[in-house]
């Protein structure tokens, strides 16, 4: 679960924030009630990344059939998959 810090808190620690946002971000709140989220740049960057390949519905659908077929085991070895691909 994200750490959690109030306003207060984030305005309070900002220096040493960016430390502490290498594996989740941080959900900051006011009244209580989440209002934003810090994370590093590293991550965001990632996200966008990932957000940008799944927008492409044909990747999509590929990857999630892909996906749907390793779970069913229909799967080949990396040598033969090399000697499909002719290397």
């Amino acid at each position: 679960m994200p750490k959690r810090l109030t306003l207060t808190e984030a305005q309070q620690q900002m220096l040493d924030l960016p430390a502490e946002l290498t594996n989740e971000p941080i959900i900051i709140t006011k009244d209580g009630q989440p209002v934003m989220a810090a994370m590093s740049y590293e991550h965001l960057t990632s996200l966008l990344e990932t957000l940008e390949i799944l927008s492409d519905t044909e990747f999509a659908e590929k990857l999630r059939e892909s996906m749907a077929q390793a779970d069913r085991g229909e799967t080949i070895s990396w040598e033969d998959a090399q000697k499909q691909l002719g290397q």
